[in-house]
């Protein structure tokens, strides 16, 4: 018999990451997030920056997120790009697909209040 979490790891694994860029976007705005930006066509620009950045000044928050498939791959210069933001004290990380189901994006997006 299929569980609850064998239909979300189904989901998680079928979800393109411009469904989930989609998905994030509106729970940004939904929670307050004056501010998003995600570069449209990265093949012109330096390789390696995050797919978002999202600020809320109501929050006093910006995030940069690398988006990922189940299985996508973070490239060498998207990993340089996440450290280096993280070591100068920004929130920079990786978000998949699961991370949407088991409410960690909201968790992000909230700085932890629901």
């Amino acid at each position: 018999m299929r569980t609850a979490a064998d239909h979300r790891a189904d989901i998680a694994r079928d979800m393109l990451e411009r469904d989930l860029q989609s998905k994030v976007l509106r729970l940004a705005r939904d929670l307050g997030y004056e501010l998003t930006y995600h570069t449209y066509d990265s093949r012109r620009s330096n390789p390696g920056f995050p797919d978002l950045v999202l600020l809320s000044l109501r929050r006093g928050r910006v995030l940069y997120r690398e988006l990922k498939t189940e299985r996508g791959r973070v490239s060498p210069d998207q990993h340089r790009w996440l450290v280096a933001l993280r070591e100068v004290g920004c929130d920079a990380g990786i978000w998949r697909p699961t991370d949407l189901l088991d409410g960690t994006i909201v968790r992000d997006l909230t700085g932890g209040a629901s």
